[in-house]
């Protein structure tokens, strides 16, 4: 590099040129801006070459020219040059940076390279034009440098030399803008899909934002989330999960108007700040744009897939100032939205961040419960109606807070399953039912709930095998019971844990029978053994002769299938006898007793002995 061919230059033009060397270097080792350190280049070229005028122009990546410098002459040159693709009859430039070879044009008005372009230069004075290109370290043409003259003349050798060192120096800049260019958009853009990224948010939304809170007007902040994208993933891999993550940038980008910033800010997430957003209306209506956007299925990897999104909104000044805070707000209000059926949008409002506040404290303390032995289990017993004696107990788990004392499963369990701590609650209730059990005084079943997560994690059989080994209970005399939902979940999964449970000698209850799900063919299809009708199908059928018509079908239906019947929520003596009549074998419910600790039932039978129904009943 720096190598001249000097021949028939003085020794002072030379040290001229090398105080040019010099100079460009320090500049760019400073980090001044190209166009600067360029313009800077060219003005000194031109004063060791008087006769000459220089330009700089870069070539990006889809062989497009742009102008760099070019300082001595009109800005409507630049822009007649600015995007223009490179060729074999493009000028001299834009010749030179096609072929990589120096382009020399004593007479621009008589060259064919320069016909269609000749007419832009030539009313400017410009007679002739040398161009060299700008080679990358790795071959690739980057730029071109450029002596016009306004007489029509070749380079003299003086010119040559100059050339030489402004091209090597050019390189140097124009490679080192390219770098930083690349460790910006590293820093800046999702390498997936183009868009800004989360760096890039939190500052060109902050300053957004700013400025339109700063002109007296509002803003929007929206959180998107792509609805089922993990099967996209699981099912036709991560190539098209990327594939699927660029159309959507590129649909959502669509549905922006000036001003409106996108930005990935991680996995299936992406960000939308809408400046002067000045009413609700305009919020919702540019949420309403993206999702139109992304309702049209799109084809990918041979498959037809439809791909919706959630939103939620935070705006402000009303829900806040900071982008930190909006951007909070706004995932808390997409919370809501994905809570709620997905594929429409929500904004922010102040009681779902009293809501996710008590979300959170909640899943800490549970996470803190069980080290803390807070965990209870109170019992309800069955009532065999044949005999009117306890045959077993209902296993129902109770929550003794600290503040706010005992709470039923129905204030913790929805946040326990939302925060994957069921797993280790149902762990805790089964292997404490089983010992419970395992300690009565006469051989009766205990009767524990599942959950469709317990039923799915692998070797979840073994758990129960562990409880029943650890705690000495029979198998027989232990109950689990599911719901027709578990069934839903992953149908094959479900049905092979059911058959290594029942395997061990365990028996299946179906809970709630008749609410939800029900089908006749989860009877066929799973191993159970007995049916739990369901509380609201017993108390509605004292006042309505078709659900009592119904409640008779239940049961003959399981006795014809060789299941027994146990009759939830009984409270009335009209409706035991009711039950009674139709021929189930067992009731549960508050006429019995309500769930109570298990000592209390052991002193009301005085272990000695066996309780009937009359010593329970309110």
């Amino acid at each position: 590099m720096f190598e001249l061919d000097c021949s028939g230059c003085h020794d002072p033009v030379m040290g001229q040129i090398r105080t040019l060397q010099r100079r460009v270097l320090e500049n760019l080792a400073r980090g001044e801006p190209l166009g600067r350190v360029m313009d800077e280049l060219c003005l000194r070229a031109e004063q060791l070459a008087p006769e000459a005028i220089c330009t700089v122009l870069s070539v990006d990546e889809d062989g497009k020219l742009h102008p760099v410098a070019a300082p001595s002459l009109p800005q409507q040159l630049s822009r007649a040059i600015d995007n223009l693709p490179i060729g074999p009859e493009v000028g001299s430039c834009g010749t030179a940076a096609f072929f990589g070879k120096p382009v020399e044009v004593s007479d621009i008005s008589s060259d064919p390279r320069w016909a269609a372009y000749a007419e832009v230069v030539l009313p400017l004075g410009l007679r002739a034009c040398w161009s060299s290109p700008i080679h990358a370290a790795s071959g690739r043409v980057i730029g071109t440098f450029a002596f016009y003259y306004r007489t029509c003349r070749g380079a003299s050798p003086l010119d040559r030399a100059i050339v030489a060192a402004c091209v090597d120096l050019c390189a140097i800049a124009l490679e080192q803008e390219e770098r930083k260019a690349a460790i910006h958009r590293l820093a800046y853009f999702d390498a997936v899909t183009g868009a800004a990224n989360r760096a890039s948010l939190e500052h060109h939304g902050r300053l957004a934002l700013d400025a339109a809170l700063a002109g007296g007007e509002g803003a929007a902040v929206f959180c998107i989330d792509l609805d089922n994208f993990k099967e996209v993933n699981d099912t036709l891999g991560h190539r098209a999960g990327d594939l699927l993550l660029k159309e959507v940038a590129g649909r959502i980008s669509s549905a922006l108007q000036a001003g409106e910033f996108l930005s990935r800010i991680g996995g299936d997430e992406f960000a939308v700040v809408q400046p002067s957003s000045g009413s609700v209306a305009e919020a919702e209506e540019l949420a309403a744009r993206m999702i139109k956007a992304l309702e049209p299925s799109l084809d990918l990897e041979g498959a037809s897939l439809a791909i919706g999104v959630s939103v939620g909104i935070a705006r402000a000044p009303e829900n806040g100032t900071d982008l930190c805070e909006l951007m909070k707000r706004a995932d808390l209000a997409l919370y809501e939205v994905k809570a709620n059926g997905r594929g429409h949008f929500r904004i922010f409002d102040p009681d779902m961040e009293a809501q996710t506040s008590n979300y959170r404290r909640i899943r800490q303390e549970l996470g803190e419960a069980s080290a803390k032995n807070e965990f209870e289990l109170y019992f309800q017993p069955m009532v065999d109606l044949a005999d009117g004696e306890i045959s077993g107990f209902e296993a129902l788990l109770r929550w003794r807070h600290p503040r706010e004392g005992l709470l039923a499963p129905g204030s913790f369990l929805p946040v326990a399953e939302k925060a994957g701590l069921v797993n280790d609650i149902g762990r805790w209730v089964l292997m404490e039912a089983c010992a419970l059990a395992a300690a009565l005084p006469r051989p009766m079943r205990v009767c524990v709930n599942l959950s469709p997560t317990q039923l799915e994690q692998p070797g979840f059989a073994l758990e129960v095998a562990h409880a029943l080994a650890s705690s000495g209970l029979a198998p027989r005399r232990l109950e689990l019971e599911i719901t027709e939902s578990s069934f839903l979940a992953e149908g094959a999964i479900t049905s092979a844990c059911l058959h290594e449970i029942r395997a061990l000698g365990v028996t299946i209850a179906l809970d709630d029978f008749g609410t939800g799900y029900s089908a006749l063919s989860h009877l066929r299809a799973f191993p159970v053994d007995r049916i739990k009708i369901d509380k609201s199908f017993v108390q509605e059928a004292v006042t309505r002769p078709e659900t009592a018509s119904i409640v008779r079908t239940i049961i003959e239906l399981a006795h014809d299938l060789n299941m027994k019947t146990t009759g939830e929520g009984v409270e009335t003596e009209a409706q035991l006898r009711l039950l009674r009549r139709a021929g189930c074998d067992e009731i549960q419910g508050y006429l019995v007793s309500r769930p109570q600790p298990i000592g209390t039932f052991l002193a009301k039978s005085g272990r000695t002995r066996e309780p009937k129904l009359s010593c329970y009943a309110s």
